[in-house]
């Protein structure tokens, strides 16, 4: 007599599996016993010389080294055929690779071939599910081969949130999928990596044409300041970053810098001078988690310093005041010479007429004289 044993040495666990025998023996109407191991599992009555035993679920406690026996009573004595070749039974576990997405539900995953990059300060959540036959399981969410969370799955899915992006965030992300089965724990492979970067973008400064105080000249090649007024450089950005600060460069260098004031800066020059002309540019500046992020520079606004013409005109009319003011006193002292040539002639003229009369005689002289005394005093007023 020989006995046959068919069955797929590997069943997955929870799954019906049945092991069949069989024999060719010429006295039917036995039964065939079942042996895992060295102890009878079950028993059954052949029917055209075969029996089925079926496990309708599959635990590990079915694992091991199944024969089989075929066993027929004849005249009240027992006769048991030799044990079939073994049949190893094997429970298996086979979890499928996790699936991990590379977009947010927020929206802010920038995917890209070198992963998804995220804005600092943003939330994002990393979402991986599984179409395993085993629910009930949990998902691991490992960063780099440390595991970062874990959490039940949810029809077979479950999200991580990250609700403040931090530089600590970056890295390979990958899931796992663990169930635990019989007291024994399993895990899938691990799903695809899904790089994440943490990005700061700032976006670029503005910076004004026009000056507070109104002193610029707007023109083609820049701004036009006269010297010695002041003037006032704004920049302003609209980035996402509040409370930093910003940096205004002539040419490659920093001239002044500024904390920011609701996203702007103004940098005040209360006395223009040529030393003040040249390029200027703004650049915002953030610190973030310990770590310096700086704006593209905003676009150049070109200072040119001009002569203030006031000094001109003062000097201009000071040179002429002092040229009429020479003319004035020129013609005064030559109307008093001119005064005091007649004066002089007039004395002469009275000399002469005294020494005439003096030969006339006394009486008549003293009548000239005094006619010649009123005449000068009429020529003096």
């Amino acid at each position: 007599m020989k006995v046959n044993s068919f069955w797929v040495q590997r069943s997955p666990w929870g799954h019906s599996f049945t092991i069949i025998c069989s024999t060719e023996s010429q006295y039917p109407g036995g039964s065939f016993h079942l042996f895992r191991e060295a102890n009878i599992a079950k028993s059954q009555s052949a029917v055209d010389l075969s029996a089925s035993f079926s496990f309708p679920e599959a635990d590990f406690s079915h694992e091991g080294k199944y024969s089989c026996v075929y066993e027929v009573i004849l005249s009240s004595r027992s006769f048991r055929s030799p044990a079939s070749e073994l049949l190893v039974i094997t429970i298996t576990v086979h979890l499928q690779q996790p699936s991990i997405p590379r977009i947010a539900p927020d929206g802010q995953f920038d995917v890209g071939p070198q992963g998804s990059a995220i804005p600092w300060g943003h939330s994002f959540t990393i979402i991986c599910s599984t179409e395993s036959q085993y629910p009930g399981g949990s998902f691991h969410l490992f960063r780099e081969a440390n595991i970062a969370k874990s959490q039940s799955a949810v029809d077979l899915s479950a999200s991580f949130s990250f609700p403040e992006v931090e530089f600590s965030h970056e890295g390979k992300y990958s899931c796992v999928y663990e169930v635990i089965l019989s007291s024994r724990s399993f895990r899938s492979p691990a799903s695809e990596l899904l790089v994440i970067t943490i990005t700061v973008h700032l976006q670029q400064p503005s910076i004004p044409r026009v000056a507070p105080d109104g002193q610029f000249d707007v023109g083609p090649q820049g701004s036009v300041i006269t010297r010695g007024h002041s003037f006032t450089i704004i920049c302003s950005t609209e980035s996402q970053y509040p409370g930093g600060s910003f940096h205004l460069f002539r040419e490659a260098n920093i001239t002044k810098s500024q904390p920011a004031v609701d996203l702007s800066a103004s940098f005040f020059f209360p006395d223009a001078d040529y030393s003040h002309e040249g390029n200027y540019s703004c650049v915002y500046e953030v610190i973030l988690s310990s770590r310096i992020f700086r704006s593209p520079a905003s676009e150049l606004l070109v200072i040119t310093i001009t002569a203030s013409l006031l000094p001109i005109i003062g000097a201009a009319v000071s040179a002429v005041l002092l040229l009429l003011s020479v003319l004035i006193i020129i013609l005064l002292v030559k109307r008093r010479q001119k005064q005091r040539n007649k004066e002089t002639n007039l004395k002469c003229s009275f000399k002469k007429r005294g020494s005439a009369n003096t030969y006339a005689g006394g009486s008549q002289d003293n009548k000239y004289e005094d006619d010649d005394e009123a005449d000068y005093e009429n020529v003096g007023t």
